[in-house]
């Protein structure tokens, strides 16, 4: 993100890449978050769903051309060369054209959580494993909880090894924890749930 589209900026640009390391950061918890973007040890990559997100939208926006032209129209802003209503009229008239231009629904591409193909088989009923709103879960909802353990998310490749027999690891606030594809029961509010079992790790 840092050096995307620096061909397209001018050479006396100040700011150069798409956002600053704040917003970037932000930005790739987002994708995360949204299951567009994955964690593969140090790597970002795009998902099934980032990949189809990247089809349909339109070149117009997705192109780092649009962040260099608004970042140099920022910038002049900044200096007072150029009225912020005049930077936000042509906003607002970019906006109508996109909606005028892509206004029409494609039911060709499906961006819905149900999208995703099974990665593995739920340890608990052999159930497929899937991707949801709210991370990877067991379709048979039996109860394992596949995502989480004691509150912490596990990232899609550490639930792809457990379910592949491969234990794996996180550390929170300073203490390790070794998650083993195990089950473990789970009895909360007079219900039984299920989930990986853990060792302190040392």
């Amino acid at each position: 993100m840092e050096r995307a589209g620096n061909e397209d900026y001018d050479e006396d640009t100040e700011k150069k890449g798409l956002g600053t390391p704040a917003t970037r950061a932000a930005t790739i918890e987002s994708l995360v978050k949204n299951g567009y973007v994955e964690r593969v040890g140090k790597q970002l990559r795009a998902t099934d769903r980032g990949k189809e997100l990247v089809k349909v939208v339109p070149d117009e926006v997705k192109s780092a051309k649009l962040t260099a032209e608004w970042e140099s129209k920022l910038q002049q802003i900044e200096h007072g060369s150029l009225p912020e209503t005049v930077f936000m009229s042509g906003i607002q008239q970019f906006i109508a054209d996109m909606c005028r231009k892509y206004g029409s629904v494609d039911k060709s591409v499906s961006l819905s959580d149900g999208g995703h193909e099974p990665i593995g088989k739920c340890p608990k009923c052999g159930a497929d494993v899937v991707k949801g709103k709210f991370g990877w879960y067991c379709k048979g909802k039996c109860g394992m909880n596949i995502a989480k353990v004691y509150g912490i998310s596990l990232s899609d490749a550490q639930i792809k090894g457990l379910l592949d027999g491969k234990s794996t690891s996180y550390t929170s606030k300073g203490k390790k924890t070794i998650v083993c594809p195990e089950i473990v029961e789970n009895p909360y509010n007079g219900k039984m749930y299920y989930q990986w079992k853990t060792e302190r790790g040392k």
